[in-house]
């Protein structure tokens, strides 16, 4: 009896030994997995951008919206986006860009990596990076990296050369940068330092170009705007001041508008004016300009017509006719060119209808604009953080995200019910 009591202690002392050391581990292991969670924020978007997710699924980008590590972005023309990673390390993604974002480790031993495939990027890494972290930028024939800096690098074709593929150009904005070329064998080459203010190229065949200042005149408008954003939020951008760069705004914004207007005038029809033949026909032209333009017709210029078209024959009057409202009264003082034809003709009055029973034309009513329809908010709500946006039109409905935020689970929401209001959809994790 007393050895089975002994043998009963030893198994309940093995268990609860067993169940210690599984309440640690799964302690350690859910700490584990918080430390290595690496926030990356979707903060900015303007104009539209696509998400992919391996495994997943394609989304359209929105504010709010929290990517993975292995995303992959791609921007749109004539849009721009911008996200955050770990609350102090931001990218600007430009139009026309395509690049996808590695981020491992924790706080203390952070690795991320940007992979551009297309267009053009500015990091910006605000505080300098652990001793055990790292941070960069590759391309298809270089890799960047950096401590803590400012710096964009973009991917663009030099059609003056006879090497095939994009060239890589770096500039550096503030603090250092240090990048590699990558070699035809497939291998890097030395490290080049590029200083603040300055920049470089490396081209497709492994070449790299001198180190040469920014000609910052030479950016394209997206880029002079993220760097004034960051100048006017206190970040220091070498080789040009905050009013340097307001002004490049400008004078791009100048630009930009007399290249639409010169495009415009170019697309317009060719047009000839002939030169009046008598003071009596330069006032009709005048007159008839006049009418013109209050009865809003296209805004281009027509032939002016021959004497003999501006006074056809003249007619008799129909007595049954009854004039237009709009007919001017008859000016019977007036010293005009009397035509054959009776009192209704055209009686001195400069620009008068020739006939009397013709008056000016009505102005046309303008067509009323159709009103708008009224667009709202669909968010999808996880663990009590926004995890994807819509804008619906009123009416319409909303539909469920292609991403959806775990394996097990829905949203809450009927899809088929339509939308009239702001509304807020949350995810029911599967029992």
């Amino acid at each position: 009896m007393l050895q089975k009591l002994r043998s009963y202690k030893k198994v309940l002392i093995c268990a609860c030994a067993a169940a210690i050391v599984i309440v640690a581990a799964t302690v350690i292991l859910i700490a584990n997995r918080e430390e290595t969670f690496r926030s990356i924020l979707v903060y900015d978007v303007m104009g539209s951008a696509v998400i992919e997710r391996a495994n997943v699924g394609t989304m359209e980008a929105a504010e709010n919206l929290y990517l993975e590590s292995g995303d992959r972005v791609s921007v749109a023309a004539d849009s721009g986006m911008r996200m955050k990673l770990d609350n102090d390390k931001y990218v600007m993604a430009e139009a026309d860009t395509i690049f996808s974002v590695e981020a491992e480790g924790t706080d203390a031993d952070s690795r991320t990596k940007i992979c551009l495939e297309q267009g053009a990027i500015i990091n910006e890494i605000q505080n300098p990076l652990r001793e055990g972290s790292s941070y960069e930028t590759s391309t298809p024939n270089s890799v960047m990296a950096v401590r803590g800096t400012i710096y964009r690098v973009e991917l663009c074709v030099d059609e003056s050369t006879d090497q095939e593929g994009p060239m890589t150009k770096l500039c550096c904005f503030q603090g250092q940068v240090g990048t590699k070329p990558m070699l035809p064998d497939g291998t890097y080459g030395e490290e080049i330092l590029v200083p603040a203010g300055c920049e470089v190229t490396v081209y497709p065949d492994g070449t790299v170009s001198e180190v040469r200042d920014i000609v910052y005149e030479e950016l394209p408008m997206q880029a002079v705007v993220n760097l004034l954003a960051m100048v006017e939020n206190g970040q220091d951008v070498t080789g040009i001041t905050a009013e340097e760069l307001t002004q490049l705004t400008l004078e791009t914004e100048d630009v930009s508008e007399a290249a639409e207007s010169e495009n415009a005038q170019t697309e317009q029809p060719e047009t000839v004016q002939a030169e009046p033949e008598s003071e009596s026909d330069a006032e009709t032209e005048t007159d008839t300009q006049v009418q013109s333009a209050s009865a809003k017709t296209e805004n281009v210029s027509k032939k002016q017509p021959s004497k003999e078209q501006k006074q056809p024959a003249p007619q008799q009057p129909t007595p049954e006719k009854k004039p237009s409202k709009t007919t001017p009264p008859e000016n019977k003082g007036g010293t005009g060119n009397d035509h054959s034809g009776g009192d209704d003709s055209n009686n001195g009055r400069p620009g008068s209808n020739e006939g009397g029973d013709q008056g000016k034309p009505e102005e046309p009513k303008k067509p009323e604009k159709p009103s708008k329809p009224a667009v709202y908010t669909v968010t999808f709500m996880y663990q009590g953080k926004v995890f994807a946006t819509q804008s619906v039109k009123s009416g319409e409905t909303a539909s469920a995200p292609v991403l959806v935020p775990e394996t097990g689970g829905a949203w809450d929401f009927d899809f088929g019910k339509k939308i009239k209001a702001n509304t807020t959809v949350t995810w029911k994790t599967a029992p």
